[in-house]
């Protein structure tokens, strides 16, 4: 058994976003950075320094695309897998790449989800440029996906007192909707044709209300950003993305009591027992 240093952690996550962005171009498939990782690669150059996670996004339709590639064959060069709800492994609704050769434990439950090191794929969905019914959407899919988180939340758990006095209320409540319901109503939500067309995407599933509003244009004429080292695309107006998401003040280090770690943790597994790890 080996546990990884973060540097390691880092050229592990680094390694799946290459192998993807290669995979993509041999299937005529694009992904840009986004969230955190757009941050990371304008203010850092990379990797935000307290963080260990890569996230991108892709258009539903090529979001869709790599499902129906990954229904046929989810394994890319032997040692990642693509995993989502919608293809049966995993219990949310968006795609994760995985690194087969690790196993992760991580601060915050995942409970019934397959522990590898990972980077996310999140779909940008058409939304309604009306404010009000692009508010109500993000609402009740934001609902669901607490409903969905709280399948997963163990009693007694929760960052703050009223969490962990009210989650045991809620989570049998949670159970009786149950993951599949969630997962299938926001999906639904998400792509509702009603939008289809639309000028302007966002991350439906798991964004936050106007947030992560951008016009569709952006990903017409896309730029490239450098993040450690290896060039990747992102939307053309990053600057506008990342003001919105976080701020005019985006460029500045937030105080360190806002730094958030996702204190990850992660092994090698060991070939020699099935891939298993003594922890």
């Amino acid at each position: 058994m080996k546990e990884l240093t973060t540097p390691e952690i880092r050229k592990r996550l680094l390694d799946i976003l290459v192998v993807f962005r290669e995979f993509c171009q041999e299937n005529n498939l694009n992904f840009y950075l986004c969230a955190g990782t757009l941050l990371g690669a304008v203010r850092h150059g990379g990797f935000i320094p307290w963080d260990d996670d890569i996230d991108v996004a892709m258009l539903r339709d090529d979001y869709d695309k790599l499902l129906d590639i990954a229904r046929d064959n989810p394994i890319i060069k032997d040692k990642y897998k693509i995993i989502s709800y919608e293809l049966g492994t995993s219990h949310y609704p968006f795609l994760k790449i995985l690194d087969m050769e690790t196993q992760t434990i991580q601060s915050f439950s995942d409970e019934g989800h397959n522990n590898s090191l990972w980077i996310d794929i999140f779909p940008f969905d058409d939304v309604s440029e009306n404010t009000e019914l692009r508010k109500k959407q993000y609402r009740k899919v934001g609902i669901l996906r607490e409903i969905l988180m709280l399948n997963f939340a163990k009693f007694g758990e929760g960052k703050t007192l009223f969490k962990r006095i009210f989650k045991p209320l809620l989570i049998p409540f949670a159970k009786l909707v149950g993951v599949d319901k969630a997962n299938k109503e926001m999906i639904r939500l998400a792509t509702d044709s009603n939008w289809k067309g639309s000028p302007i995407v966002g991350d439906v599933v798991w964004g936050e209300y106007n947030k992560e509003i951008i016009k569709k244009d952006s990903f017409t004429n896309p730029a490239n950003v450098k993040f450690e080292g290896e060039t990747f695309l992102t939307m053309s107006t990053w600057k506008n993305y990342l003001t919105t998401t976080y701020g005019d003040d985006y460029m500045e280090l937030p105080p360190k009591n806002q730094r958030e770690n996702h204190e990850l943790k992660v092994w090698l597994r060991d070939p020699m027992k099935g891939g298993e790890v003594d922890i």
